[in-house]
């Protein structure tokens, strides 16, 4: 099947799911009630008071948020929606109302950790949309941009929730291809992300600056000008969602340069400049965190970022061509093909925020040759064990260990951890496996895993786990014949 009958066929039974389920039916009428709200008439403001007040918990919620220490004034009890809305503004109002609906149509399902990262992403976007708008497009409207922002991981969230094996088997084919999370997608959709949203707006006949502004994607032209406010809304918003993804999804090594790349390209028709975009980022970063507490939200904005790097990240491979570790063997993998997916399925499985498999490097040195998880890239690069002085790292590789630490920071391990760790890492907890070869008895490589915050214990099964003794099988396979990187 092409991957154009297989996209038609995608959209087609998403479509028929989201028809079947009373709560996004709901959710769609909730977009169109609040983008379709004048911007600030008497009219629009009775309309948005109308629906908020049919919904209890929605009532409770915003009286809340406008009661916190934060908003209120003076002390002063807001006790009223009108006088939430005086105290928030009306842009805050629809956020927390479409934001609420997504939590409240999601909530109960399987994968409800991964979709609250994206509805943290989501909120930051519209906030940072908005913030844009106001700023450097003071003619248009920040809320009708606010509402763009918010929608731009629509089609994300739509799969998440209702294609949830589809989106299982594409992280397989991403680690056992290494691709990254686009490439993978449509490889198994036949449709990526943005087109999927945009559908979904079509077919809730959402207003076409919704439509048009999930649509967007860049062209090889630089933009130059705006000429009308539906422009304005879809650069906006399409620029907005680029500073999203790099923020919640890429490693943090690659923030500064990917930021770089999306200020210049969107410099002209935006009118950016580079430290009023960085001034916006960490402002919109911190209100977001900020209203998600309000919000009682289950999860904050470092939390949703862990979460989404880990549901997209790839596997860094950092071995060069020449490398005899990429050379295609016997079975037709090359042994680096073999660590990234076992160096994938042991992250996931437990949890860790960064894994890292080591290999021996002359006759007494251990480096890092692949990564995955938190800010890898830069870790991987030089995570490096050398030198006369001893470390924990080539005593339990050397000694064929497997040792969990609760507590780097406990003076039995803290006096043996290089001193570039603590600099570099700092990682409160760390899990390190020996692969060992079953035969010679040779150590070959050292698994590693580690937790930003203390964890007492090892995670749950992890002792017994049958899954550790295959992949260490297949380390050992593909390190067949490979005892040293020089």
């Amino acid at each position: 099947m092409g991957n154009a009958q297989l996209g038609t066929e995608t959209l087609s039974r998403l479509l028929k799911l989201l028809d079947a389920s009373p709560g996004f039916a709901g959710l769609g009428s909730a977009v169109q009630l609040v983008s379709q709200l004048a911007d600030a008439e008497d009219g629009g403001t009775r309309e948005i008071v109308a629906a908020i007040l049919s919904d209890a918990a929605l009532t409770a919620r915003l009286l809340r948020i406008a009661n916190s220490s934060r908003n209120a004034r003076g002390g002063r009890n807001v006790s009223t929606i009108d006088q939430a809305i005086v105290i928030l503004g009306l842009s805050t109002v629809k956020s927390v109302v479409l934001s609420l609906a997504l939590l409240n149509t999601m909530a109960n399902s399987p994968q409800a950790r991964l979709l609250n990262g994206e509805i943290a992403a989501a909120y930051f976007c519209g906030s940072f949309c908005a913030e844009l708008t106001r700023l450097n497009g003071a003619r248009y409207s920040a809320q009708e941009a606010q509402v763009c922002g918010l929608m731009q991981n629509l089609g994300r969230m739509m799969v998440a929730y209702h294609l949830h094996e589809e989106i299982e088997h594409s992280r397989d084919l991403q680690v056992a291809r290494n691709l990254t999370e686009d490439e993978a997608v449509r490889q198994t959709l036949g449709v990526g992300f943005e087109e999927i949203g945009a559908a979904i707006a079509a077919h809730w006949s959402l207003p076409d600056v919704l439509q048009q502004s999930l649509a967007m994607r860049k062209e090889k032209a630089l933009p130059r000008s705006v000429n009308t406010p539906l422009d304005w809304h879809r650069y906006a918003a399409l620029f907005s969602r680029l500073i999203t993804d790099i923020l919640f999804r890429l490693p943090e090594g690659r923030e500064k340069i990917e930021i770089a790349n999306e200020i210049e390209y969107f410099r002209l028709v935006l009118r950016l400049k580079d430290s009023e975009v960085h001034e916006w980022i960490g402002k919109i970063l911190q209100e977001t965190d900020q209203q998600l507490q309000a919000l009682a939200f289950p999860c904050d904005v470092e939390q949703a970022r862990t979460q989404l790097r880990k549901a997209s990240e790839r596997v860094l491979d950092l071995l060069s061509a020449q490398d005899s570790l990429t050379k295609e063997s016997k079975d037709g993998r090359k042994p680096v093909e073999i660590f990234q997916q076992v160096l994938r399925q042991f992250h996931d499985k437990y949890g860790f925020d960064r894994s890292l498999l080591c290999l021996p490097d002359g006759s007494s040195g251990l480096v890092a040759v692949a990564g995955v998880g938190r800010n890898a890239a830069a870790i991987a690069t030089r995570f490096r064990c050398q030198g006369a002085k001893p470390d924990i790292f080539r005593l339990v590789y050397s000694k064929k260990l497997d040792l969990y630490i609760a507590d780097t920071q406990a003076e039995t391990y803290a006096k043996h951890l290089p001193e570039w760790y603590a600099s570099l890492v700092d990682a409160r907890s760390i899990m390190l496996l020996s692969v060992i070869h079953p035969e010679s008895g040779q150590p070959l490589a050292l698994l590693y895993g580690d937790y930003a915050e203390s964890r007492a214990q090892a995670p749950d099964g992890m002792a017994s786990d049958p899954e550790i003794g295959a992949w260490r099988a297949e380390l050992v396979t593909a390190l067949q014949g490979q005892t040293s990187r020089n």
